[in-house]
């Protein structure tokens, strides 16, 4: 069995692993496994879409593969030693003679009565490679999400995130709006705030937003005689420390047959901590002109 798999990101990567694998491990036929990738590293987004700075916001305990774990010191990784770590991935299971690097498919079509057929351009050329199952590994951040904003042409600069890659990009500016408050947005934002040349950032996002801390504070014994947490102890961090009930890759017969009853869950168990810790289930508190401090 022959299968192509597109992307070398994290998702791809692992993928192209099981393949491998999986005669010894499923006593399967043997499957002939190639990883198609466009850039000139694996790594996908880590690689070719990172900027100045860029940190996971997930843990390199949570975020390393079980059949691989990080062996690097930090919990939480840059960008570059993120790469790194895929790296060594393949070099432990031995997945370079698999990966064809600089090789964008351009095209997936049926093979006659069976497969497929991949068109993939390389040096200048297309080739092509049949194959009984295609695996795609491309991930969501590939093409430029840019939303339809009415007079946004008379701005003097606009960029989407996947072209920032350095704070001097902001050399000159006054005032930099940041659209949309995730993980890239809060960077990028912190980044512009940071700049000698900003006078002003705003946030904007449609629905507000709050960003939560990487960490729990470090545990204080019996708290109640006024003990407080350590400065010096990092914390744990958060996606480590509780495990909420459900969160697991196997899934239960009765949410089988009850979809609604883990989003139930996960509903009350929100609510529940916004009320502890806001006094309302309405939601976070917003600040107005300012970051919290």
């Amino acid at each position: 069995m022959r299968v192509a798999v597109i992307g070398g990101g994290p998702s791809g990567l692992v993928t192209l692993k099981y393949l491998c694998e999986a005669q010894h491990f499923l006593g399967c036929e043997r499957v002939e496994a190639v990883l198609f990738e466009d850039q000139t590293h694996i790594g996908g987004t880590f690689f070719a879409r990172a900027y100045e700075d860029a940190e996971l916001v997930s843990s390199k305990q949570l975020t390393s593969f079980s059949d691989f774990r990080c062996n690097i010191g930090k919990d939480f990784l840059a960008a570059p030693e993120y790469v790194e770590y895929l790296h060594r991935y393949c070099d432990r299971f031995d997945l370079w003679p698999r990966i064809k690097l600089n090789a964008k498919v351009v095209s997936v079509r049926r093979g006659g009565y069976r497969g497929h057929v991949i068109t993939y351009q390389r040096d200048g050329r297309l080739l092509e490679w049949r194959c009984d199952a295609v695996a795609v590994c491309s991930g969501l951040h590939v093409e430029p999400n840019i939303p339809d904003i009415r007079g946004v042409e008379h701005i003097p600069r606009v960029m989407h995130s996947s072209q920032f890659k350095a704070r001097k990009q902001f050399n000159g500016c006054k005032t930099v709006m940041v659209v949309g408050c995730g993980e890239t947005g809060a960077d990028v934002a912190y980044l512009a705030a940071t700049h000698p040349d900003v006078d002003r950032v705003i946030l904007c996002h449609r629905d507000g937003f709050h960003f939560a801390p990487k960490r729990n504070a470090g545990p204080v014994l019996l708290p109640i005689l006024g003990r407080k947490p350590d400065p010096a102890e990092p914390g744990i961090p958060i996606d480590v420390s509780r495990a909420n009930l459900f969160d697991t890759a196997y899934v239960h017969q009765i949410l089988r047959h009850n979809d609604k009853l883990l989003w139930t869950y996960y509903h009350l168990y929100i609510k529940s901590l916004l009320w502890l810790s806001s006094g309302t289930t309405a939601g976070m508190d917003q600040w107005f002109f300012l970051t919290s401090p």
